[in-house]
């Protein structure tokens, strides 16, 4: 019966820590501010990055498609 006894006290124990120090920290890496704004200073460099390579993609099919042409 002791041994019973000292499982049921060392599960209240645990669920006691889970309470009172997992859970507030979860909810502080949960919790989001809902005023936040998406980081636009991330997205502009990759729109730059891409649609940079679109103009140069572009701008060879057209020269490929001239020069065929020509021939």
């Amino acid at each position: 019966m002791a041994t019973q006894e000292d499982r049921i006290k060392q599960r209240e124990a645990l669920e006691d820590a889970h309470g009172n120090f997992v859970e507030p920290y979860i909810n502080q890496l949960i919790e989001v501010n809902a005023q936040s704004s998406p980081n636009i200073d991330v997205a502009l460099p990759g729109f730059c990055y891409v649609s940079g390579w679109l103009v140069l993609v572009i701008f060879y099919g057209f020269w490929m498609r001239y020069r065929m042409s020509l021939e």
